[in-house]
């Protein structure tokens, strides 16, 4: 029969209520007073309820994570940072799939208030504009990662995807190409038009005519990427470099070249963006825009806790005011692998 929390009381000789502030860590207690309500719990083997100690503390200690779709592998990466953080403050982690449904992104928001949750961390990019009214007034804290902010009304953190599809361009440019294509994804990736308008950007820069660049839109996974490119060079054939919207496209980019008889990188080059794992180890390894994954999470969850620990008044309409949240945008860099080199007959 497990053990009352009335016999660690009488063990201890205090009340429950003691006991219970004890165990819980609220409120003051003497040391010898605290000493002997820990070993009279740990002689007796008392575990306190976490549901009960919840109901009292109004807190879970659990921060939900949604996230568009974990096969993916850019998104493994940034669980395990946010769940590296929040470990480190004493937070467990609830992992929600989106899996891109409309209706799964709808549900989860609505299982992690009922779950009660302390707070919720978004990194689903087209949750932000499908659930835009949930975001307008959420019941609870929320933090964006790489996703829409409705009127800015949300705390949020992203990578500079514009600077990255310039900072792309840059590198091939450097590398003597002049005719490029770039691989971009469906409307709902959102961070996509900043990626595109990036190596716009660096066509600009290097003095070249916006034919230089053939976009192609396609899904953001490996065969999309290959569908993209192989549309890519049936406009233009002429073409020696592709930069693709994330390293999944990024090898399908590769595999429609070599499915055209061109040798990655000496006849043509490739780079992606995110700098997952996987991109160190496909053939040839993928020069990709790097993400400062960590980072991102760490603060995605820093600044949840913070918002946690706001007192929260509510305005005169029943809901509690907002104004504009901070929004930080997180430099990204190159990294440099074997599937670029100098353009053909340069």
């Amino acid at each position: 029969m497990a053990t009352t929390i009335r016999q660690v009381a009488r063990r201890a000789g205090v009340s429950t209520a003691t006991v219970s502030r004890v165990l819980a860590g609220v409120g003051a207690a003497r040391p010898e007073t605290r000493a002997r309500v820990v070993a009279a719990a740990r002689d007796l083997g008392y575990r306190p309820s976490g549901i009960a100690r919840s109901l009292k503390l109004r807190s879970t200690r659990t921060l939900g994570l949604i996230v568009t779709d974990i096969e993916n592998p850019f998104f493994p990466q940034l669980v395990r940072a946010v769940e590296d953080a929040a470990w480190r403050e004493g937070y467990a982690l609830l992992l929600c799939n989106a899996a891109n449904d409309p209706d799964r992104e709808a549900g989860y928001l609505e299982l992690l208030v009922d779950r009660r949750v302390d707070g919720v961390v978004i990194a689903a990019s087209s949750l932000g504009t499908r659930q835009g009214d949930w975001l307008r007034d959420p019941p609870l804290p929320v933090v964006l990662v790489n996703c829409a902010s409705p009127g800015g009304m949300l705390p949020g953190i992203a990578s500079d995807n514009r600077g990255g599809g310039r900072l792309a361009i840059e590198h091939l440019v450097g590398l003597g190409h002049r005719r490029f294509g770039h691989v971009t994804a469906r409307p709902r990736n959102v961070d996509a038009p900043d990626r595109l308008e990036g190596a716009r950007d660096g066509i600009v820069a290097a003095g070249l005519a916006a034919d230089a660049l053939v976009v192609v839109e396609g899904d953001a996974v490996v065969a999309g990427g290959e569908e993209a490119t192989r549309g890519i060079l049936d406009v233009a054939p002429e073409t020696t470099a592709v930069f693709a919207y994330n390293d999944l496209m990024a090898i399908g980019a590769i595999r429609a070249f070599r499915a055209a008889g061109r040798r990655v990188p000496d006849d043509a080059s490739v780079v992606g963006f995110d700098d997952v794992d996987l991109a160190a180890y496909v053939e040839p390894p993928l020069t990709t825009i790097a993400q400062a994954t960590a980072q991102m999470g760490s603060w995605a969850v820093d600044r949840l806790i913070d918002s946690i620990a706001e007192p929260r008044e509510p305005s005169e309409a029943g809901r509690r005011p907002r104004g504009e949240q901070p929004f930080v945008q997180v430099p990204v860099r190159l990294r440099v692998r074997s599937s670029t080199a100098a353009a053909p007959n340069r």
